[in-house]
């Protein structure tokens, strides 16, 4: 279910190996943003080189810059750094990941797909010109680069400067193999403008199994549909009885006691909102739960309020 879908905010994944120029291109970003108020998730402050003149704020692990952007450490909890993001007022017009140098990047696209809240724009993938051919053929983290590179919709070869002209070719061959889809460009000091960044390069990807997971799950959703009408007091209870694995909720249900009316819910993290809206005809009410481990058994505390869980999907890592 998607609620408000003309206002869903784009995502863009920023991925590729450690060193292959990530943070040099997420600092571009933020000094030049091409006139969009972005929200820059990294995994630490620390190699986030933000120009002190455009700082105007530090407030815990948030950076607010004046030019309306604004960066955020989120550790190791994505799904909890995207709701923390998607709260703020005004809404980021663009979200941008920096994924750490041996994450999957295409993991991190697939919250885009299910979040009724935001819209997968693409995933841009950097590879190190000197070194990729070198790396791919490394026996303990080849298939980590490979994964990388394979999910690129956008490939930036870096560093062009630090290789002689015979690597550049052997490095865009083994990229256009490995990704004969994705647009390849060369790229030095993350001179690249913010429109190409951000451009809807991956606005026809799809949920499903690229390839076979090999860890727990990451994200899981619960779509639940409603038998009844509900009260305020009822639902917000149930809501805030929610334990912490589950990050967001959204949805539209009917009111008790009133007719072509409903709720709109709004929960992230621990914060709840529930406000009354128009029920238009024909609308598809339910309730959407988002986040790690455990977010399925948490939807079963529902059913006595007559929300049956009707679709579970787990989203591997």
């Amino acid at each position: 279910m998607r609620i408000n879908a003309g206002l869903r905010v784009p995502l863009t994944v920023i991925g590729g190996f450690l060193g292959a120029g990530k943070t040099t291109l997420v600092n571009a970003l933020l000094a030049e943003p091409g006139g969009a108020r972005l929200a820059v998730l990294v995994n630490d402050f620390g190699a986030v080189n933000i120009d002190a003149s455009l700082i105007v704020a530090r407030e815990g692990d948030t950076i607010a810059l004046s030019n309306g952007c604004v960066c955020c450490a989120m550790g190791d909890d994505l799904g909890r750094g995207i709701a923390t993001i998607l709260a703020r007022r005004p809404t980021p017009e663009h979200i941008v990941v920096e994924a750490s140098g041996v994450a999957d990047p295409w993991r991190i696209a697939e919250i885009a797909l299910i979040d009724p809240d935001l819209v997968l724009a693409g995933v841009v993938v950097l590879a190190d010109a000197s070194g990729i051919t070198a790396l791919l053929t490394d026996p303990l983290v080849g298939e980590t680069a490979r994964r990388q590179l394979q999910a690129a919709d956008l490939l930036f070869l870096t560093k062009p400067d630090l290789a002689p002209a015979e690597s550049i070719e052997a490095a865009r061959a083994a990229l256009a193999e490995l990704a004969p889809k994705a647009r390849l460009l060369t790229v030095s000091h993350g001179a690249v403008p913010p429109e190409v960044v951000l451009g809807e390069t991956g606005a026809d990807r799809r949920l499903g199994p690229s390839r076979p997971a090999r860890h727990a799950s990451l994200f899981e959703t619960v779509t639940l549909r409603p038998s009844r009408p509900l009260a305020e007091a009822e639902l917000r209870a149930a809501l805030d009885r929610l334990p912490a694995p589950v990050l967001r909720a959204k949805g539209l249900l009917r009111m008790a006691g009133e007719t072509g009316r409903a709720w709109l819910v709004q929960r992230v993290g621990r914060r709840t909102e529930i406000a009354p809206h128009p029920l238009p005809t024909g609308a598809a009410e339910a309730l959407v739960l988002i986040g790690t481990a455990g977010t399925d058994a948490a939807a079963e505390a529902f059913r006595p309020l007559g929300l049956t869980p009707v679709q579970a999907l787990q989203i591997p890592r």
